[in-house]
């Protein structure tokens, strides 16, 4: 079980005291950007709840890189736009767009923009609950954490984010339960994800796999009978009922969403993302984008 700095030590008066190596920042930011603004805490309600220690919203341009000690904490980051990496005990992750990380701050760890802008929120969190929810995940597994679409953790966490800083014990309350809701949906999912990878055929992971990671390759339902050995009937009815959708429904919805990504972090043009993603046809691609999202994909660039 690790230990927080005393609330009133938390962010600390000159961050520089959890930095490793001086941060890299972009102009007009300043060391105390990373940890936002502090929250008073109340010592009736000490760490039998979910405490936010401070929070902060950053919209992070090159250069920007922090290496921190270890902070004594729970540090929850949700990145809104753009992208970051973390590394960690030689590991690097990316921190994309709709993707939330909690993370035990006792070793140290590095913070450092991929896409610019990287636009993200923090929340740096005490109290003995979340000891319990950490212990949940198992051993070795970064707690990274891919939310969907629609997820309730998304609008939970801009709620979180507008609550009042103050130590009364309302305020308190408030955080715990909308904290104890997000810990909760996020480890629910993850199970039930567990569940479902445990007794989902190879066959059909391996051919998610495909469509994940070589969306812009050319399948028809021939080809994958020819490449799995099985019925492409088969093939389609037990990936429906697996992952709730038909292979080409999965398939193109993960087309648009690397679309997205280009559209907001590259200057191509919209039949060369088209080309990119696996959608030759440039129309077919503005109806597919459309179909998905409810925009054109120029609507979509000029929006964002």
């Amino acid at each position: 079980m690790i230990h927080t700095q005393p609330s009133n030590e938390f962010p600390p008066e000159n961050p520089a005291d959890f930095f490793t190596f001086p941060p890299r920042l972009a102009a007009g930011l300043t060391h105390s950007v990373f940890f936002g603004r502090p929250y008073a805490q109340n010592e009736n309600t000490g760490r039998k709840l979910i405490s936010i220690l401070s929070a902060g919203y950053v919209q992070a341009k090159f250069p920007y890189q922090f290496s921190l000690k270890p902070l004594g904490c729970y540090m929850m980051l949700y990145t809104e736009n753009g992208c970051g990496k973390l590394y960690l005990e030689d590991n690097t992750h990316a921190l994309k767009a709709g993707s939330l990380l909690f993370l035990k701050c006792d070793i140290p760890f590095k913070i450092e923009i991929c896409v610019s802008p990287w636009e993200y929120r923090t929340f740096f969190l005490d109290g003995s609950p979340l000891d319990f929810y950490h212990s949940c995940l198992p051993a070795g597994r970064i707690p990274l954490f891919e939310l969907s679409e629609y997820s309730p953790v998304k609008k939970d966490i801009h709620i979180l984010a507008e609550g009042d800083a103050g130590g009364a014990v309302r305020n308190k309350l408030t955080d715990h339960r909308l904290l104890t809701d997000i810990f909760t949906e996020l480890l629910l999912e993850y199970m039930e994800g567990d569940a479902l990878r445990k007794k989902t055929p190879s066959y059909l992971l391996e051919m998610k796999e495909l469509f994940d990671s070589e969306y812009e390759q050319n399948y028809t339902l021939d080809g994958l009978e020819e490449y799995f050995s099985i019925s492409k009937y088969r093939l389609c009815r037990e990936f429906r009922s697996f992952f709730g959708q038909s292979p080409l429904q999965y398939l193109n919805g993960t087309r648009v969403d690397a679309a997205k990504k280009l559209l907001l972090d590259s200057d191509y043009r919209i039949h060369e993302i088209g080309s990119m993603v696996g959608v030759e046809n440039t129309n077919h691609f503005i109806y597919l984008f459309k179909k998905y999202t409810g925009m054109t994909p120029l609507a979509f660039r000029r929006k964002s």
